[in-house]
């Protein structure tokens, strides 16, 4: 059954089941649904292509010949993310990124010359326009550039802008060998290195969605030295443990998820949802606002993410399902299955024999959550079906520098909500900059205060270094059968040293200086006396300080 009765308005079940089905059949049962590397073909096309036209034929009709849609909206479902943001009158570019296994990368810019840099990156099945396709009203892409951020919106391998590699072509199966484990590894590294050179900054923010949020722990886990390059992490319906997530579809494909393994791997089923004309030209007829079938549209987001219809705008489903979905590797989806069944968060189980080729153990190795240093604010809803606030607190509990876990103060805000949202500005936006602002005061009063001390050590050192200068001339102007006592300034904590016999040697150690004074019987001419001073003066030592970063930020509910 549906979470709430209002989601079906047709006056009947079995006409409510019926067009669910319908549109089922549509996708599922299309070839465009999926991508199977096969010599044979598994649906009949003129059948297929007879119910297309039939479906869109009735449509068209209910909806007056499509011509009362909005022109913005199917513009809009039709751009791509660089054509998109320039319709808007904000700038716009196209970066390019290898990884180190040759996955050719799209990245979206929305410039800002000189400004700190913001990584966005999407969840699965994604792109890079779910940031800005909401507008520049509710779009996080838009909202940052006015804030004066240069924002970078990443493309994950696999989906439509990302499917090109220096070797494989997209129809090859090898091209498809990848999980969300190699987006951490290669993806993200390679789209940090490349922001970071670009731009000249050291360090950059970076805003995740879903398993945008996944590949940021990944990361962390595998090549923890990347968290230097990092300002602050915002997790948006954060994923790592899963195991009691409440979707009844995921649910129930988990229940069958080694049979699901073995079916795609016979029929070398590779690709899930890719982004087709055929899915852009549906979602445009059938999820527009004169449609009698747009309930159903809005019920599939439900069905997957939490039902909330009064922070779904209807208006924009065709864009929103225009780019998404917009294709994954079947492997993604078998990898978080596994997540699922077995409760951790670790790596892709290959089976016995090989986890012990690949990883020298029987079952994959869990993520160490420990290794991610970078500050993380976690951000996470009661009505999202595909993240359990328990699987948040555990997760929250094994980071070690969590900022801020933001409960989402709607009952039933779900997990598109983080990016579709109506109100999702003033819900969650608006915290995520206050926390980014923070982040940057507390580091910036940091770095100042540091400097100040550095300065402050220095000034004393060359003070230090003065009076032992001028002890020194002292001593040289001296006939060689008179000593003066060794005073130094007493803010410097250093000894007073007396006459002693030749062969006895003082040695004091200080917090503030280590230095060895050696006094000499008359018969040492004035040469050593200025040698010894020189060599106490050139053994000075700076001290050694230690700045710890904290972040004591505290929120009110």
């Amino acid at each position: 059954m549906w979470p709430n009765s209002r989601a079906c308005r047709w006056g009947s079940w079995p006409t409510a089941l019926l067009l669910h089905s319908l549109v089922a059949l549509l996708v599922c049962g299309s070839a465009d649904a999926f991508t199977i590397l096969s010599p044979f073909s598994y649906s009949s096309l003129s059948f297929k292509n007879l119910l297309n036209s039939v479906f869109l034929s009735s449509n068209a009709n209910l909806a007056g010949g499509g011509r009362n849609l909005k022109s913005d909206v199917l513009e809009d479902a039709s751009l791509i993310t660089p054509k998109l943001i320039r319709k808007y009158g904000y700038p716009s570019e196209t970066h390019t990124v290898v990884t180190k296994d040759g996955y050719i990368l799209e990245m979206h810019r929305i410039p800002k010359k000189g400004a700190q840099p913001v990584l966005l990156m999407h969840g699965i099945l994604d792109t890079s326009a779910t940031w800005v396709l909401m507008g520049p009203k509710s779009g996080l892409g838009y909202m940052l550039s006015d804030l004066g951020y240069d924002v970078w919106m990443g493309n994950s391998r696999g989906n439509r802008y990302s499917k090109n590699h220096t070797s494989l072509n997209s129809d090859y199966q090898e091209f498809w060998d990848f999980t969300f484990h190699e987006m951490g590894k290669y993806d993200l590294p390679a789209n940090i290195d490349y922001i970071l050179s670009k731009t000249g900054y050291e360090q950059l923010h970076y805003i995740g969605h879903s398993q945008g949020t996944a590949i940021f722990w990944v990361l962390c886990s595998e090549q923890p030295a990347y968290s230097q390059k990092i300002t602050s992490m915002h997790a948006l319906a954060p994923i790592a443990y899963i195991h009691d997530m409440k979707s009844p579809l995921f649910r129930t494909l988990v229940l069958f998820l080694d049979f699901l393994t073995a079916a795609t791997r016979m029929l070398r089923i590779t690709e899930f949802m890719p982004n087709t004309k055929f899915l852009v030209d549906h979602s445009q007829v059938v999820c527009h606002d004169n449609a009698m079938t747009q309930d159903v549209c809005s019920n599939i987001l439900f069905l997957v993410a939490g039902y909330n219809s009064e922070q779904l705008n209807k208006t924009m489903l065709p864009v929103m399902l225009s780019h998404t979905p917009s294709g994954a590797s079947i492997k993604q989806l078998e990898h978080f299955g596994q997540l699922m069944k077995s409760g951790h968060f670790r790596k892709f189980d290959r089976g016995y024999l090989r986890n012990q080729l690949e990883y020298n153990r029987m079952t994959p190795p869990d993520y160490d959550l420990s290794r991610v240093k970078v500050p993380v604010a976690l951000y996470y809803s009661v009505n999202d079906l595909l993240v359990s606030t328990t699987g948040v607190d555990r997760l929250a509990r094994e980071l070690p520098n969590v900022i801020d876990k933001y409960l989402v103060p709607m009952e039933r805000f779900n997990h598109l909500d983080f990016l579709w949202a109506i109100d999702v500005k003033p819900l969650v936006y608006n915290r995520l900059v206050r926390n980014i602002r923070r982040v940057e005061n507390q580091r910036a009063k940091l770095t100042a205060n540091l400097a100040s001390f550095l300065a402050m050590q220095l000034q004393r050192q060359q003070q230090l270094q003065n009076q032992i200068q001028m002890q020194t001339q002292l001593h040289s102007a001296l006939p060689p059968n008179v000593h003066l006592p060794h005073r130094i300034d007493q803010d410097f904590m250093m000894p007073t040293a007396t006459a002693m016999p030749l062969t006895t040697t003082t040695t004091t150690t200080t917090t503030a200086a280590t230095m060895t004074i050696i006094t000499t019987t008359p018969t040492t001419t004035t040469a050593t006396t200025q040698e010894t001073a020189t060599t106490a003066a050139e053994d000075v030592m700076e001290p050694t300080t230690t700045a710890t970063t904290t972040f004591p930020f505290e929120f009110a509910a």
